[in-house]
Formats: structure tokens, C-alpha cells, sequence
């Protein structure tokens, strides 16, 4: 009988543990993205790059007309004409990729530097909702495999992020 007493203590001994603490649950991306800072600056971005966006739209554009064009008239071209249209692909696709390339490493160094600015805020606004909620733990919501939803803190961190400009 001791024995099936100390098994079963044993196995409760992490429930009751963690029944004295409170947890909570945290997207930091979804906080993030919530953000008013976070949603003008990638608005910002979003403008700074449109008319890159547009060049590249015109010259994939351009490509498949060309790719078109050399399809319907191959048969009354000469060879020359043939090659120039493939020269003029080609030229406009290595342009597209480097456009791509321009484009990528300008959305990566943008997401770079929010989270670069943001992470403190983050922090601290996560810490004060902690605070508020006494919650003695939050959890990144990507680690948890499942959580009921009254443990996430995710709008309340969103919410407090606005609050602090």
C-alpha cells in the first residue's frame, strides 16, 4: 500500500507543481505583426519597393510576350531574328533575377532591422503583461504543441505594444 501511495505521488508531484505556477502563451511574430510601428514600417517598405515590383511585373511581362512572339512567327524568321529574340529572353531574365536578387536582400535587411528595434519592445511589453496577468512563465506558442486558448497572451503583448509608441 506505501508503495502504490509513493508511485502515485511521484506522478502527481509535477501536476501539483505546476498547478502553483501560471503560464502563458506567446507569438512573438503574431504580436509583432499586430503592431502599429511593425505594420507602418512594412507599409513603408512595401512603398519603397513598389516600383521595383512594377519593373519586375514589365519584364516578366516582356519575357513571355517575347517567348510568345518566337513561338507564333518561328517558322517565317530567319535564324538571326530567332537568335536576337532569344539574346533579348535572355538578357531580360538575367535582369529579372538580379531585380529578385535587389528585391530579397532589401526585404531581408527591412525584417532585419524591425526585429532589431522591436525585440527589446517586444520584451518589455510581454514582461508587463506578465506583470499584470502574474504569470510566472510564458512559453513561445511555436514550442507548445498544444495549449488551451485562454493562455494566450498574444493579442494582450499586440495590444500593449501599440501602448507604448
Amino acid at each position: 500500500m506505501m508503495k502504490k501511495t509513493l508511485v502515485a505521488l511521484t506522478l502527481l508531484l509535477p501536476a501539483l507543481a505546476m498547478a502553483d505556477g501560471t503560464i502563458g502563451v506567446l507569438d512573438p511574430i503574431a504580436a509583432l505583426q499586430s503592431s502599429d510601428n511593425v505594420k507602418a514600417k512594412m507599409s513603408s517598405l512595401e512603398n519603397e519597393l513598389s516600383a521595383d515590383e512594377q519593373k519586375l511585373n514589365s519584364l516578366q511581362n516582356d519575357v513571355q510576350k517575347l517567348q510568345q512572339k518566337l513561338q507564333k512567327e518561328a517558322m517565317t524568321m530567319s535564324a538571326d531574328q530567332q537568335d536576337t529574340l532569344k539574346t533579348q529572353g535572355q538578357q531580360k531574365m538575367i535582369e529579372i533575377q538580379s531585380l529578385q536578387r535587389k528585391l530579397q536582400k532589401r526585404a531581408n535587411e527591412a525584417q532585419r532591422e524591425i526585429l532589431e528595434e522591436m525585440q527589446p519592445k517586444l520584451k518589455t511589453a510581454m514582461e508587463a503583461v506578465a506583470k499584470r496577468e502574474k504569470l510566472d512563465v510564458v512559453l513561445n506558442a511555436q514550442a507548445v504543441m498544444y495549449t488551451k486558448p485562454d493562455l494566450d497572451i498574444t493579442e494582450a503583448v499586440g495590444k500593449q505594444l501599440n501602448s507604448m509608441k
